[in-house]
């Protein structure tokens, strides 16, 4: 690399997530996330898809749908309840930015596969999730397919540099 080399940084993949809340609703996040998390025993080592939906302005409210998935199981199909460990869901409705909800697994079934090829998390998920705040529980039902790659926003690259530059 020579002195007009500029590095770049490459853009983060983006996977995809898209589906239905509560059956109507439209779910397409616009930011699909892969990582890795420790989570206590005896959910363990996993890895995590965050996908992200953002409303438009004037208020960018968000919505989120997290899954976590422990390594070393098979991909297959594993049950969603309440105690259910192997796969974890979460769903986040901030529509009312003061006062987010928090929806956990209740029952439901999810098809999941790690690829260690191309490090790719994918998969369906048909649930009802749960909050539990207030004196009444509220469900809500989530069904999507996503993919997510990993984080390649860290990667550098080199760029050749532009002919103006040797002025």
């Amino acid at each position: 690399m020579n002195a007009f080399a500029k590095v770049v940084t490459q853009p983060m993949l983006l996977g995809s997530c898209q589906g239905t809340i509560d059956g109507t609703e439209e779910f397409r996040a616009g930011l699909v996330e892969l990582s890795e998390a420790s989570y206590p025993p005896p959910h363990g080592e996993a890895y995590v898809m965050l996908a992200t939906q953002r409303k438009p302005g004037p208020d960018y409210t968000t919505k989120e749908l997290k899954i976590s998935f422990s390594k070393g199981w098979p991909d297959g199909n594993y049950g969603l309840y309440a105690d259910a460990y192997t796969v974890r869901v979460l769903f986040i409705d901030s529509s009312i930015p003061a006062k987010p909800v928090v929806y956990t697994q209740y029952q439901g079934i999810a098809r999941v596969a790690y690829d260690t090829e191309s490090s790719t998390f994918s998969g369906e998920i048909s649930a009802a999730l749960e909050n539990r705040d207030e004196d009444t529980p509220r469900t809500v039902n989530i069904k999507v397919d996503f993919e997510a790659f990993p984080n390649v926003r860290n990667r550098r690259i080199p760029r050749r540099p532009s002919p103006r530059a040797h002025c």
